[in-house]
């Protein structure tokens, strides 16, 4: 679908990431992947079972958790060195991480992912959100937001070294380092008017305490190895590994 912007910019809609043109782009995936289906398994002592949804025999409108008896084949999204005992795997997230590198790689550009996730330390994470509050996700199907937290190891694990991956980094640190404390500076600055000020201050608030969404989001990015070391990877006399160009939001903010 297409369509164009108040400002006269041509915009195209599209279903599926293989539709999208194959040229120098920059992808923003914004809470995202977080909304993808997952494959929740438990570690038992036959191996790992994967958490399946039966209903209940005692109450027939009734959903409850079931472990399958024997293997699935989602259990091959496992890593065979893997240490927690609950793991959830999101194989649509890899696939579409593999065809980012790859196009990033052929045509350039980069990828910025920002979400809620881990590096591969959290277990159970799957939940529901009805009217902004915890819903239980087995009670009436399709009135609530799912969704389970990204697991940025595997996504960095999917890219393959097709592609440099940068992250994850909290959200604090990394709109510090896009300069959010100036950008604050310069607004307070300009605004004469108390209400909008505290506006301003309780926004900042809300986006960089860590006990607010400071350290709950994500960003995660996909760019070409050239991006960060250069097009020949040339090493000097005095480096061990090629030198990295800084890049906005994953390098910290200087001044010259």
């Amino acid at each position: 679908m297409k369509g164009v912007t108040k400002s006269g910019i041509p915009i195209s809609w599209y279903r599926d990431l293989q539709d999208v043109p194959k040229e120098h782009s920059f992808y923003v995936a914004h809470e995202f992947f977080d909304v993808l289906p997952v494959h929740k398994f438990q570690k038992t002592p036959q191996g790992w079972r994967e958490v399946l949804i039966d209903i209940d025999p005692q109450v027939s409108d009734k959903l409850r958790f079931v472990l399958a008896p024997c293997a699935t084949p989602a259990e091959a999204f496992i890593q065979h060195d893997e240490t927690r005992d609950h793991v959830e795997v999101c194989p649509e997230a890899g696939v579409i991480i593999q065809e980012l590198s790859q196009r990033i790689a052929l045509t350039g550009g980069a990828a910025l992912i920002a979400d809620y996730g881990h590096d591969g330390t959290k277990t159970d994470t799957f939940r529901g959100f009805c009217g902004h509050k915890l819903h239980d996700v087995l009670i009436a199907p399709g009135t609530a937001d799912l969704t389970a937290d990204v697991d940025f190891s595997y996504l960095r694990r999917m890219a393959q070294g097709t592609v440099a991956s940068l992250g994850p980094i909290k959200q604090q640190t990394f709109l510090k380092n896009m300069g959010i404390d100036v950008r604050l500076k310069v607004l307070l600055d300009k605004s004469t008017e108390p209400s909008l000020r505290q506006q301003l201050l309780q926004g900042y608030d809300m986006l960089m305490n860590p006990k607010k969404m400071g350290e709950r989001f994500n960003f995660f990015a996909l760019l070409p190895h050239q991006r960060l070391h250069g097009r020949n990877h040339e090493i000097n006399a005095n480096q061990s590994k090629p030198s990295s160009s800084p890049v906005a939001g994953f390098s910290e903010l200087t001044w010259q």
